[in-house]
């Protein structure tokens, strides 16, 4: 590896490290902050990680707007990220304020799709691997972004809060700017149709709807369950205190990231990224039942089972194998769209009135049934 490519891919390590900093800060208040803070409760965090994840559903357009504006210079449009997390400072209504928020999603589905691009397009020692070393700081960031929210409540409250944050999230799209790599810069021209790429990748694109769909479900009751554990154990606090615990709970599993990331790249190379995502995808159902049914300090421990990274690496190492590099931007945009999609979903189901945790786990055993089985025919038409 030369030097030029070691500085690339080191710098783009630090800068989603850095960036999941700021998504951890964001997640972690924002998400106690809409439901308990201003008592939106499950419903505004349905409403919000919906249309969040509906906004992402434009990552499909990211192709063609690196066409256009070339995917170095689409890059810096994630800066733009930072606005809509400026002013939730000045926001007092939950459901407002999740839609304000949820938009901050755009820039970062324009882009991702690119960033991963390069990412995948540099080769090395296998996909899986090139892509669990990309994402080796994230977990840890994350962790210490959702740790760091309470802090900054406590100092300036939320105009702090989402100064701090619309920092971190913005500020590692120049970097990935400055150390985009030209080798994936070449491979924008004479790309082939979009339809190719989904005619490619239709069942998994299915399959990636389903299991976003049925994560966000879970992640949709946490926040309140979390609250709800967490004042019962730790009476008599003040408010900045919970905060901080808070944070520490809803980020804290993703400090083990960096390991669980670097275990998915070998289990994902080894034995197949498909055995890999049905295996997450049956136990986030298994959790899912087991948070709801459990009280005091055993849901709040569950939520620290580090399972997304293993499933995030086999997803878009899944993508990236099934299609070849001229098409992967193609390729990753439209996985990024279904899982918007997946997650979206989420705003019907608070529209049906599917609420009742009871209920939503029987959504969402449903849905990862039908993911697993539609993988596994998958497999079958490949061979």
């Amino acid at each position: 590896m030369s030097s030029g490519g070691f500085r690339a891919r080191l710098f783009y390590t630090l800068a989603l490290t850095v960036s999941s900093c700021g998504w951890g800060s964001f997640y972690a208040f924002s998400t106690r902050y809409i439901s308990h803070g201003l008592g939106g409760g499950s419903t505004a965090i349905m409403l919000f990680n919906g249309v969040n994840w509906f906004f992402m559903l434009l990552a499909v357009f990211a192709s063609s707007l690196a066409k256009l504006l070339t995917e170095r210079r689409l890059l810096l449009l994630g800066v733009l990220t930072s606005l809509p997390i400026l002013a939730g400072g000045y926001v007092n209504d939950p459901y407002f304020l999740s839609l304000v928020l949820a938009s901050s999603a755009l820039p970062w589905a324009l882009t991702w799709p690119v960033v991963l691009k390069v990412v995948f397009s540099r080769g090395g020692g296998g996909l899986g691997r090139e892509y669990a070393m990309f994402t080796l700081g994230s977990g840890t960031g994350f962790a210490l972004g959702a740790t760091l929210s309470g802090a900054l409540y406590a100092l300036g409250g939320p105009h702090l809060v989402y100064l701090v944050t619309a920092l971190l999230a913005s500020i590692p799209y120049p970097v990935y700017y400055t150390y985009y790599t030209p080798g994936a810069r070449k491979e924008i021209e004479g790309l082939a149709p979009r339809t190719r790429s989904f005619s490619t990748l239709k069942y998994t694109l299915v399959v990636v709807c389903l299991a976003s769909l049925s994560r966000e479900l879970l992640y949709a009751q946490g926040p309140t369950k979390i609250s709800l554990e967490l004042e019962a154990l730790m009476q008599g606090y003040e408010s900045w205190v919970h905060y901080v615990l808070y944070g520490l709970i809803y980020g804290g599993g993703a400090i083990a990231s960096p390991l669980v990331r670097v275990l998915g790249g070998r289990l994902v190379d080894r034995y197949g990224s498909r055995g890999v995502i049905i295996a997450t995808i049956a136990i986030y159902a298994t959790l899912y039942w087991l948070f709801i049914k459990t009280s005091g300090i055993t849901p709040l421990l569950l939520w620290q089972v580090p399972l997304y990274p293993i499933q995030d690496t086999a997803m878009n190492t899944h993508i990236a194998s099934l299609v070849p590099e001229p098409l992967r931007i193609q390729g990753l945009g439209l996985a990024t769209a279904f899982t918007a999609l997946g997650g979206s979903l989420v705003v019907l189901a608070l529209v049906a009135g599917v609420t009742e945790p009871n209920t939503v786990g029987i959504t969402l055993t449903l849905a990862s049934t039908a993911a697993i089985a539609l993988l596994l025919y998958e497999g079958t038409r490949r061979k």
